[in-house]
């Protein structure tokens, strides 16, 4: 069962990978400062000459603070864009050519202060030797950030391990405890098939929860599954609660097959509906639609009414997150969950494996 949350920051999981406080501040405006102060690796005129100091310097330190501030927004930008796991070679070529561009930058802005404030014109020599200095400090700010970024996602990446490590033990646990023995239980169906063969909906009901305890028992040790399996075992959960709820309930199935051959984590759809059913008003005055629908291309997208029950079942609550880890475990992508205009809407993202 999966909680349907009021406030939906408790589903968010953020990734910050450069924690920046007081501390951190203070140590980039000293170090900017004190980088400022050195003179350059190659004597030019300008900084230090024809009585200027000061001017000098201020232009000295907006290129060093436009440069430790860029190249760490271009690194907390680049973690949170790619995959430092998955996408590392997206990552390091976004990296190296925007710290490149950067640079370039605000060098060229520095060559026009240079030239207009202080009146010094300097040679192709000395812009060249401005470029590279500027281009060793930021590749050691970057690498300082992206070491820093590195590590926090791997230990958040190893928590999250953990975290799905041990609710997949506490899944199988529970499928253990409450398993009854699958071909009993299969030939009990099938034997129930024949008493109500006399009964086209009864035979179809059956048929319906036979292929619902199959599909669980086979996907149970799978990550992933093909999104047309996992369609037509949500189709067959909803035939299932429209014999329960009749008119009450409509489902709109809006997929085309060119999506079929996607992935997706076994039995998330079914624990979507099972969650918008749950935990919203289901009747003849209020009847629960829901939509599932591709968005974007690249997303499965469940939609539910919202017009949540006076007396709320009790919840885990802890459905979304899995679904949530589980994801961020196979593709390092996050769902998205959004609650608002009288809609609740979940977006999973499709992906493609070799099953």
């Amino acid at each position: 069962m999966i909680n349907q949350p009021q406030d939906l920051n408790s589903c968010n999981i953020t990734v910050d990978p450069i924690r920046s406080h007081w501390k951190e501040i203070f140590i980039r405006f000293a170090g900017i400062t004190m980088i400022s102060l050195v003179p350059p690796w190659f004597e030019l005129d300008y900084h230090f000459g024809n009585g200027n100091f000061f001017s000098a310097f201020v232009i000295s330190f907006i290129r060093t603070a436009l440069i430790w501030n860029g190249s760490m927004l271009i690194i907390q930008y680049s973690v949170n864009r790619f995959s430092m796991f998955k996408e590392t070679l997206k990552l390091i070529v976004f990296q190296v050519l925007s710290l490149f561009f950067l640079v370039l930058v605000v060098e060229f802005g520095e060559f026009f202060l240079v030239r207009y404030f202080l009146n010094v014109n300097l040679t192709s020599a000395e812009k060249l030797g401005l470029i590279g200095v500027s281009l060793l400090i930021t590749f050691m700010i970057s690498s300082l950030y992206a070491s820093t970024s590195f590590f926090i996602q791997w230990k958040e990446n190893l928590l999250r391990a953990q975290a799905l490590e041990k609710a997949t033990l506490e899944a199988k646990y529970d499928t253990l405890r409450n398993q009854v023995n699958p071909h009993f239980l299969f030939n009990s169906l099938n034997t129930l098939i024949v008493l109500v063969n006399d009964n086209p909906v009864a035979t179809r009901y059956v048929e319906s929860m036979s292929e619902i305890m199959r599909y669980m028992l086979q996907s149970r040790d799978k990550e992933a599954v093909l999104l047309r399996d996992e369609l037509n075992i949500a189709r067959e959960y909803i035939f299932i609660q429209q014999n329960r709820f009749g008119e009450k309930l409509t489902v709109d199935f809006d997929v085309p097959e060119q999506f079929y051959h996607y992935a997706i984590p076994p039995l998330a759809l079914q624990m979507l509906l099972e969650n918008a059913l749950k935990h919203n008003v289901c009747s003849a005055e209020h009847p629960l639609e829901v939509r599932i629908y591709i968005s974007e291309n690249q997303y499965i997208v469940v939609e539910n009414g919202v017009r949540p029950k006076i007396d709320k079942e009790p919840s885990t609550g802890v459905g979304l997150e899995n679904i949530r880890n589980r994801y961020i475990h196979l593709t390092g992508k996050d769902i998205s969950v959004k609650q608002g205009n009288g809609k609740f809407v979940v977006m999973l993202p499709l992906f493609e494996k070799a099953l």
